[in-house]
């Protein structure tokens, strides 16, 4: 049995394209590519579609496409056509529309309908096959596009949702910046990561960052930024989210994502800041607000964008907002802790002096009562009732220090120097020693941590004073010196058993010293010199620098 050569109907009944037919539908389809052309040119020009960085190329493509519409037009209407012609201009028919949609949004492009006239164009010349084999052509690229885009939105659902997860509340602040600053080194590529966080409550600067990987140090630390310009760190004259690369020794491209993205080169070079090194290739910054509290802005040094920059600016934007929003909740969460115990404090701290410290206070009164008593009936017990006196009045001095030390404090610049004097001069009354607070400075510019955190010092020093150091003489002082500020507390007490002075890191090596003031100390980014004499006395001195301190808390 013999097959066919072919069962298409078309073909076998044997009737072929005349010339005339040919050129009739070759002209009625080129002039519908000109006018499809025109009217494709128009809408992009009445609303430019994204990304905006290709706007021009877009242009160009348009333009060119509409003059290739015109020519061939005017070259099918006058000239007969080959079969090969055909086949070109076909396969030019499927590949301007690829090419416009591949700058203009890729599937979401308004220029995907131009496809269409492919399709028809296959129908009207050929047939059936034809069209299909060109419907499959175009869908093939719009199919793997689609699967590209939605294989994207994604893992961009999944890096949030690993963000999310690694900002719980109860993690601590700094590992969840740390957090951050991985998934955005990670997902563009940058060499370094800072953020820039204002306090808009207190109009203090901090400036959050990694150490790079090379250093080791794989903590998220921040540091206040004292300078007078602090808040230039913010980029304020610039976008909310933007990319700039240097594009030539004079000037960057730079790439702005707003109500109307562009796309542009201006002179100059990357945003300088005094972290940001001059070598820097690229900048991608993206700003949040929170609240009425905090304002934010994310660098990220020599990052990397795609093609689809803006998509990807665009991803950065909403993933920097909902690390943010993590974030704010983080150190709300924080905040309402702190409040509820530094409250439970306070109330422990009047329950103490209420309760246990009014009781000893007058367990010490009948004490003396009954030691004067003593002195005129058994003189011979008198010895053991002082003794038990003067363990009830420490046993007192020590409540009331826990007592102190159990209250909230909260300390403003401007209230500083008053709590230290107060401080010093309660110490006097309630232990006996004479002890003196002297300021070289009348004006001090610190966080309310760093005063919060001073007094804490001087504080444990005194009790420390108090208890171990035998000291009838105690100086405190507190100054400037040379870039930085200066923290002196010295007694004529017995010493700490060493003789000359050790730094900080030569305390840590010979533990020695008091460790809860070593931490105060690196806490704050300072340094903390021991000076000791034996039973002549010690002297504490405590440098902080004024531009600012490092926390790794």
């Amino acid at each position: 049995m013999r097959w066919p050569t072919s069962y298409r109907y078309l073909t076998r009944l044997n009737v072929p394209t005349t010339e005339a037919e040919s050129q009739r539908v070759e002209t009625v389809l080129g002039a519908l590519r000109v006018l499809l052309a025109l009217l494709a040119l128009v809408a992009f020009s009445l609303d430019i579609p994204e990304p905006a960085q290709f706007e021009h190329l877009v242009y160009v493509l348009l333009a060119i496409y509409v003059v290739q519409s015109i020519v061939i037009f005017a070259w099918v209407a006058n000239r007969p056509i080959s079969s090969t012609f055909l086949r070109a201009l076909h396969a030019s028919d499927i590949l301007w529309p690829t090419l416009i949609t591949v700058f203009s949004h890729g599937v979401s492009s308004p220029f995907i309908p131009i496809y269409s006239f492919a399709l028809l164009a296959a129908g009207f010349r050929w047939g059936f096959l034809e069209a299909i084999y060109t419907a499959v052509a175009a869908l093939g690229y719009l199919i793997g596009t689609l699967g590209e885009n939605e294989k994207e939105r994604r893992a961009e659902s999944a890096v949030v949702n690993r963000l999310l997860r690694s900002a719980r509340t109860e993690h601590s602040l700094n590992a969840v910046m740390l957090a951050i600053f991985n998934e955005f080194t990670s997902v563009f590529c940058a060499s370094r990561v800072f953020l820039v966080s204002h306090d808009l409550n207190n109009d203090q600067v901090y400036l959050w960052q990694m150490a790079p990987n090379s250093q080791g140090d794989a903590r998220a630390y921040s540091k206040e930024i004292s300078d007078e310009n602090r808040l230039s760190y913010l980029l304020p004259d610039h976008s909310v989210t933007f990319f700039c690369e240097q594009s030539s020794p004079t000037a960057i491209k730079m790439l702005t994502l707003g109500p109307k993205p562009q796309t542009r080169v201006i002179p100059g070079r990357v945003p300088s800041l005094p972290f940001i090194s001059d070598e820097s290739k690229s900048l991608l910054a993206v700003a949040a607000t929170l609240g009425h509290d905090w304002r934010l802005r994310l660098l990220l040094v020599d990052a990397k964008v795609g093609k689809i920059a803006l998509e990807e600016l665009s991803f950065a934007r909403s993933l920097f907002e909902q690390a943010a929003t993590a974030v704010y909740g983080v150190y709300l969460v924080r905040k309402l802790r702190a409040r509820a115990s530094a409250i439970e404090r306070a109330r422990v701290a009047r329950e103490l002096h209420d309760g246990a410290i009014q009781s000893l206070i007058s367990a010490e009164m009948r004490a003396d009562m009954l030691r004067r008593r003593a002195e005129k009936e058994c003189p011979a017990i008198v010895p053991e009732i002082e003794s038990l006196e003067n363990l009830l009045r420490d046993q007192v001095i020590d409540l009331r220090e826990l007592m102190q030390q159990l209250k909230p404090v909260e300390v403003e610049p401007d209230q500083l120097l008053d709590h230290l004097a107060e401080q010093v001069d309660r110490f006097r009354r309630d232990s006996g020693i004479a002890a003196r607070f002297v300021s070289a400075v009348e004006e001090i510019h610190l966080s309310a941590y760093t005063c919060r955190e001073i007094l804490l010092i001087v504080q444990e020093a005194l009790v420390n004073i108090r208890k171990h150091a035998k000291a009838e003489d105690v100086l405190v002082t507190f100054g400037r010196d040379e870039g930085y500020w200066r923290l002196s507390i010295s007694d004529d007490g017995v010493g700490f058993g060493f003789e000359g002075t050790l730094s900080g890191a030569e305390l840590t090596r010979s533990a020695r010293g008091p460790a809860i003031i070593k931490e105060r100390v690196a806490n704050l980014g300072g340094e903390l010199f021991i000076n000791s004499k034996a039973s002549r006395g010690t002297q504490l001195l405590i440098r902080l620098p004024q531009k600012g301190y490092f926390s790794h808390g």
